[in-house]
């Protein structure tokens, strides 16, 4: 989760550090791990970021192109195209918007996708999960993922490992 976001000090007005460091923060991380070939050197790794991969998810073209037009600079440690790790890392549904969360799931998967909630801070959804629930349009299984599925498959566990008596 970004907390230090970068750029704060020229954004102290409207929580622009909140609002536009933060997905900025989870972009550096996610793009950091895929030019560091750090899932090539950890294939097995497991590792999520927040809201929805902050602006990773919209940038993605951008990101492509440029390590496809300048590898010099992009592809330097890494020569693995950006396309070829989504799916390969979990980003959280918290993204505040159906449409977002659409794409979100077309781009990742909805098993990639884990239910987030940004407890206890303001810009988390109470109760988690109400965007979720409020799109008519994902089909069971979609929903099931996205509320619970993502999150066992994330942390190797079964659904029964919670329950009661199991």
């Amino acid at each position: 989760h970004p907390w230090d976001m970068m750029g704060k000090e020229q954004m102290g007005k409207y929580w622009l550090p909140w609002l536009v460091g933060m997905p900025a923060e989870s972009s550096r991380a996610i793009c950091s791990v895929i030019f560091g070939g750090v899932l090539e050197r950890l294939p097995h790794l497991r590792i999520a970021f927040a809201h929805g991969g902050g602006s990773f998810p919209g940038t993605i073209g951008r990101v492509e192109h440029g390590f496809n037009v300048r590898p010099d600079l992009c592809a330097v440690d890494n020569a693995v195209p950006p396309r070829d790790y989504l799916g390969r890392f979990w980003v959280d549904s918290l993204v505040h918007d159906a449409d977002c969360l659409r794409a979100l799931i077309h781009l990742v998967g909805a098993g990639r996708i884990a239910l987030g909630s940004d407890y206890p801070f303001p810009l988390g959804e109470d109760p988690p999960g109400s965007l979720i629930e409020s799109m008519d349009d994902l089909d069971d299984r979609t929903r099931a993922l996205l509320l619970s599925g993502s999150a066992l498959e994330f942390l190797g566990r079964a659904a029964s490992d919670f329950m009661e008596g199991a």
